[in-house]
């Protein structure tokens, strides 16, 4: 009917469904805390299927500007008291 054989389609089938449950393993560990980027890594799901899986269950990020704010600051400007300001000032 599609014109390939069985097992074409079988292994489609196989992949969809691994390439599926690496995506619920992501989603798993990054509703339990994990970051996006951590849990695409450790499943080896895509990180660009994540963001379209996580869109289409409407599920909000959790990113946190003022802990985002406080690792720049640390990271970027120990003694940098102009950039620390500018980095504070972010809305």
């Amino acid at each position: 009917m599609l014109g390939i054989d069985r097992a074409t389609i079988v292994r489609k089938i196989i992949n969809t469904g691994i390439r599926q449950q690496k995506i619920e393993v992501a989603l798993d560990l990054y509703q339990k805390g994990d970051t996006l980027e951590r849990a695409a890594n450790t499943s080896d799901a895509s990180l660009w299927d994540l963001f379209e899986e996580l869109k289409n269950r409407g599920i909000t990020s959790k990113f946190d500007i003022e802990k985002e704010k406080d690792t720049y600051i640390h990271i970027f400007g120990k003694d940098n008291k102009d950039l620390i300001k500018k980095i504070k000032d972010i809305q």
